[in-house]
């Protein structure tokens, strides 16, 4: 039907998929003889052999060409917004061809155009002088063409139409053979052969679309065996990790190996459960790693990208052709360069599938964020269930490693002061050192003591005894510096680690924290003035942490045997 204008000249408007001085094949023959009956039986033995769609639409207008007598004949498929589109030409050139590529028939234009036919058996022809044919939605579907045989009831902008009826009586697509070699309009025993060939072309595309399903399924299972396999190594990988991070990061790329994209980002619900933030890409950049990990994202905003119509199964499926991105939240994500050989059905750079994160007891973990499929098509229905089940196991590890990392934190973490305790600091003190070590930076190691602690236990009780551990911990954590380190060492004792500090600063640093500890009102000891001592080690290169320790743990019982409530240098003269 693209293939027609209503008054069928060339020139510079358009082009002739046959020309006017295109020689009359003496050997067609009539569409109503025996042969082309024979001919049509063969085709139909072509189609139910017929591997894939293209195929199918190739025998049906090359039969309708050589078997029932056209110049040209175009077939066209309706799309999934109800659009036809135009997959074959037979009897036109390549360039002819592209330019009907080019075209597609609204779901409007088709209606109109059948709503000013006129019924010629299975076949609808509207005559080229009808009012629907200047109708701009139809003109642009339209492509010009010419004549090769004097004209009989056939003149020049007629269209014909082979509706393509599945068995709920929906049109799926249609033929639009052109140029009747007879000169002819169809008559009853033609238009016969065409309803017979179009329905012959229907059934073979429910043919062809059962085996491929069939043919996906057992791709889709052997798929599922294979992310099993991914899934089960993953979760090896995942065993020797600790870090949350680490997880995701494995979890990821077991995701875009079995799940068939390229791309794939994780974003996980920050503690307010309003922002979201990436913790784990596979396929992007360093750069475009850092920039989403720095970018957060609300949830809300997300939401666009995550609406009822867009719903697949469990999971969003955002079409581009359907839906705009909002231009806050598209600055935000990281979209692929779009591919300009792009057609009607195959991914788009703007294309975007999400996959919630959900827990067992149902709530939103976070989200997965995949692009680019492997196969460069839109992802079916077996597909996006496939992914969804590795976003099961995601929900599954993203838990576990969260339980694991917060038992890891309270067996470091001090209770009552929320400090690290003395196993935490261990390590990372052990850190702190060899990162100096490393950048040839010096680091001091400060012990401090709470100086007759034992008198407020003993007077005012441990709770009172527990408010002062609390408030000086505090008061000391508030003045220390990103990067440096303070622990409960255990009792009233306290480690800080300076990293990158000179002795004289260091020394600076610890008067500042006794003069902010001095200040510290506790409500249940009115008046009563807390004071620490202190002794400060300048750590050695190459000297080993228990060592560094030793001597601030020297230096600070010299400061306490010294009348306490001061601060003593290691190795000091």
């Amino acid at each position: 039907m693209a293939s027609f204008s209503p008054d069928g000249s060339g020139g510079a408007a358009g082009a002739d998929l046959v020309s006017p001085a295109s020689p009359r094949p003496e050997q067609a023959p009539s569409s109503g003889a025996p042969e082309a009956w024979e001919a049509v039986l063969r085709t139909a033995r072509r189609l139910t052999a017929a591997r894939h769609r293209h195929e199918v639409l190739r025998l049906a207008t090359t039969a309708a060409c050589e078997a029932l007598g056209y110049g040209a004949c175009a077939a066209a498929l309706r799309a999934e917004d109800g659009a036809f589109r135009y997959e074959m030409l037979a009897g036109g050139t390549a360039d002819q061809e592209r330019q009907l590529r080019g075209r597609l028939v609204s779901a409007a234009a088709f209606d109109l155009l059948m709503g000013a036919s006129l019924p010629i058996g299975a076949v609808r022809w509207v005559p080229p002088e009808s009012l629907v044919r200047h109708h701009p939605e139809v003109e642009a579907a339209l492509l010009r063409t010419g004549t090769s045989a004097p004209a009989g009831t056939w003149r020049r902008g007629s269209l014909l139409v082979v509706p393509l009826v599945d068995e709920a009586g929906g049109v799926v697509g249609f033929l639009s053979p052109d140029d009747p070699r007879s000169g002819d309009l169809p008559g009853s025993a033609e238009a016969l052969l065409l309803g017979s060939l179009a329905e012959l072309t229907e059934i073979a595309l429910e043919t062809v679309a059962a085996r491929d399903g069939a043919r996906q399924a057992v791709a889709v299972a052997e798929a599922q065996r294979r992310q099993l396999e991914d899934l089960l190594t993953a979760s090896v990988a995942v065993r020797g990790r600790e870090a949350l991070d680490d997880v995701l990061t494995e979890i990821a790329r077991a995701l875009t190996s079995a799940g068939g994209f390229r791309r794939a980002a994780v974003y996980l619900l920050e503690e307010d459960r309003e922002t979201l933030r990436v913790r784990a890409t596979v396929g992007l950049d360093a750069l475009e790693d850092r920039r989403l990990r720095e970018t957060p994202v609300a949830l809300a905003e997300f939401a666009a990208v995550m609406r009822p119509d867009m719903h697949v199964s469990r999971s969003y499926l955002f079409d581009h052709r359907r839906h705009d991105v909002p231009s806050e939240l598209d600055e935000k994500l990281s979209t692929p360069e779009a591919d300009p050989d792009w057609v009607d059905g195959m991914w788009h750079a703007q294309d975007m599938l999400t996959v919630p994160l959900v827990d067992r007891g149902g709530t939103l973990l976070g989200l997965i964020s995949v692009d680019e499929p492997v196969s460069g098509r839109l992802p079916g229905l077996a597909h996006i269930r496939a992914v969804e089940m590795f976003a099961d196991q995601c929900s599954l590890a993203v838990g576990e490693a969260r339980r694991y990392e917060q038992a890891v934190a309270e067996a470091g973490t001090d209770p009552l002061t929320g400090l690290p305790n003395r196993r935490a600091l261990l390590a990372r003190a052990a850190e702190l050192l060899a990162d100096g070590e490393r950048r040839g930076v010096p680091c001091a190691v400060v012990f401090l003591d709470i100086d007759h602690f034992k008198e407020v236990n003993d007077r005012w009780g441990h709770a009172v005894g527990d408010d002062v551990l609390v408030a000086v911990s505090a008061a000391m954590a508030a003045r220390l510096r990103a990067g440096d380190l303070i622990a409960r060492y255990g009792g009233e004792e306290f480690v800080v680690v300076l990293s990158g500090t000179t002795l004289e600063d260091a020394i600076g640093i610890v008067e500042e924290l006794r003069r902010r500890v001095a200040a510290v009102e506790v409500p249940r000891l009115a008046g009563y003035r807390v004071r620490i001592s202190g002794g400060v080690a300048l750590v050695r290169h190459g000297e080993a942490l228990a060592d560094a320790f030793g001597r601030a743990d020297a230096a600070l019982y010299a400061a306490k045997r010294a009348g306490r409530d001061r601060l003593r240098v290691a190795d000091a003269a």
